[in-house]
């Protein structure tokens, strides 16, 4: 898809700064591997220089997953359509218990989420 994307862009179809979304732990496709992250974010940074970018990953992994992504300078999503569990034997209650735990891996990284005002930006967006 980045490869796509860069085509789509060198003909000016897509926005100017695309928002890049990397799916990892789809059963029967990318399983969440730093390897296979890695080398996504590297091939996005070669094509992509000024896309802003997150990882959404389905399944247990979804907390190794923001970590890296966290990291690495990018953004994160979570929810409970994507990961059922705060751990590995853990149910979440919530989506917003999932969040907040994201939340604390970014402010431990030293990070912060975005606020309401601050994502359209993020996003490219106009304001709300």
């Amino acid at each position: 898809m980045l490869y796509n994307a860069k085509s789509l862009l060198n003909r000016g179809l897509p926005a100017p700064r695309p928002y890049v979304q990397l799916v990892l732990g789809v059963r029967n496709a990318l399983p969440a591997r730093r390897q296979i992250f890695d080398f996504l974010l590297s091939e996005l940074r070669a094509l992509l220089p000024d896309a802003t970018w997150k990882a959404a990953v389905i399944g247990r992994a979804e907390p190794e997953v923001v970590h890296w992504c966290i990291a690495e300078g990018g953004h994160v999503r979570t929810e409970l359509e994507d990961n059922l569990r705060l751990g590995a034997r853990r149910p979440a209650t919530s989506g917003a218990e999932l969040v907040r735990q994201a939340a604390d891996l970014a402010e431990a990284a030293g990070r912060r989420p975005a606020t309401p005002a601050e994502a359209p930006q993020i996003l490219g967006l106009a304001p709300a």
